[in-house]
């Protein structure tokens, strides 16, 4: 049987036996592809590697009648050089990790997902400035998903509902208040690096967060409850 070669962005790892684990990967042209991993627990099959987010490379090959494709081996396609030694980006990654599992479903072909992920991880191991980068990923994150919010003239308000800015407060509860939501506006057009974020406290960091997840949480039904929130504001910094 012919092996294959693929890159993908690990999205979850689950253990299946003593030496086997199911990998889940976001891949650029075949979407949410699951593979297992016949012996990932011993040393020399690299397992290790198979970290969240991680940017791998995989020897493989699938069986018509198998749902699973099986590894053969795994070698980094990047190699992070701050991120799994940063507390502050691994927290990041941890939220990151928990908010893509919560809306990139099985079998979505989305090649320009995977080129944004990729770009937005080096970015993240590779800034100084990181403070408010959960934001900009949630907000760039809705475009390739299809929800980035709707602009129209004299933007005051996000409704969320409607996922889309507009000038009178809306007749429902779903909606930002207008200091807010002219920061997510000013946010929407700001580049991962941090270079020119404007100035908020780490009070307004986290009701941004926190109202961008309450739009994520309106588009996507069984939207769960992010462990990583309460490990991302203990190490939110000024």
């Amino acid at each position: 049987m012919q092996s294959q070669v693929i890159e993908g962005i690990v999205l979850q790892k689950i253990n299946y036996s003593e030496t086997s684990v199911i990998v889940k990967l976001l891949t650029e042209h075949e979407g949410v592809k699951s593979f297992i991993f016949p012996g990932a627990k011993s040393k020399k099959k690299k397992g290790n590697l198979i970290a969240s987010l991680a940017i791998l490379s995989l020897t493989y090959y699938q069986r018509n009648n198998n749902a699973l494709a099986t590894i053969q081996e795994v070698e980094p396609s990047i190699v992070f050089r701050d991120l799994p030694f940063n507390p502050y980006k691994s927290s990041i990654l941890f939220f990151m990790n928990e908010i893509l599992n919560n809306t990139v479903k099985e079998q979505e072909d989305n090649a320009e997902l995977f080129q944004f992920l990729k770009n937005a991880l080096q970015i993240l191991d590779l800034s100084n400035n990181t403070s408010n980068y959960p934001i900009k990923f949630l907000l760039l994150l809705t475009k390739y998903l299809g929800f980035f919010p709707k602009i129209a003239d004299d933007p005051r308000y996000f409704d969320m509902r409607e996922g889309c800015f507009v000038r009178n407060i809306p007749a429902h509860p779903m909606y930002v208040s207008e200091h807010l939501s002219k920061l997510i506006l000013e946010f929407s057009s700001c580049t991962l690096d941090g270079t020119n974020d404007p100035q908020i406290d780490l009070i307004t960091r986290r009701k941004l967060i926190g109202e961008l997840i309450n739009y994520y949480r309106l588009i996507f039904d069984n939207f769960k409850d992010l462990n990583s929130l309460a490990v991302l504001e203990a190490t939110f910094h000024e």
